[in-house]
């Protein structure tokens, strides 16, 4: 599983890159991203996860040829603060996509004026930790139980493919 990775904005509605993803990732890579042991995405998270708009909502996808392979993601929460999240399907982790995603998706965000991004991340998920400390290099964060809070000034920006029409 080699090649060339593209990365473009996620348009509303593709559930197909969504449940690709989803489908590729093994049952700890799912607790890692959504907290929970999720054997399938309940009708609702779907519905919300496709939800894209570009203004409260959005999200690129990684891509190698047409597979899907990674989707990162910010949900306004505020008005210059989103919340921030990942997943990258198992066969292509530590390989970069993860930061290629992350900094795709500050530069969207920052395109939409979010200056600031949040996640929670389970403490256990330390190569999450660390490939936000390289997206995010001004950051903070709090531990509240299994669960850190990251908090970072969105900064830079790196060019994604424009959204198709």
């Amino acid at each position: 599983m080699t090649g060339p990775v593209r990365v473009r904005e996620l348009r509303p509605g593709e559930f197909d890159v969504l449940d690709a993803v989803f489908a590729g990732l093994s049952p700890t890579s799912r607790y890692q991203r959504f907290h929970a042991g999720l054997p399938q995405l309940t009708p609702q998270a779907r519905e919300r996860l496709a939800a894209v708009d570009g203004r409260t909502h959005l999200a690129v996808a990684a891509f190698a040829g047409a597979t899907p392979v990674g989707i990162a993601r910010l949900f306004r929460a505020g008005d210059t603060r989103a919340e921030l999240a990942v997943e990258v399907v198992d066969a292509w982790q530590r390989r970069g996509i993860g930061t290629r995603l992350l900094r795709a998706v500050a530069a969207l965000g920052a395109g939409a004026g979010i200056r600031t991004v949040e996640a929670d991340v389970l403490a256990e998920n330390v190569a999450v930790q660390v490939v936000f400390a390289s997206v995010f290099p001004i950051m903070d964060f709090t531990q509240d139980g299994p669960v850190v809070r990251f908090t970072a000034a969105v900064a830079g920006a790196t060019r994604i493919e424009p959204r198709a029409a």
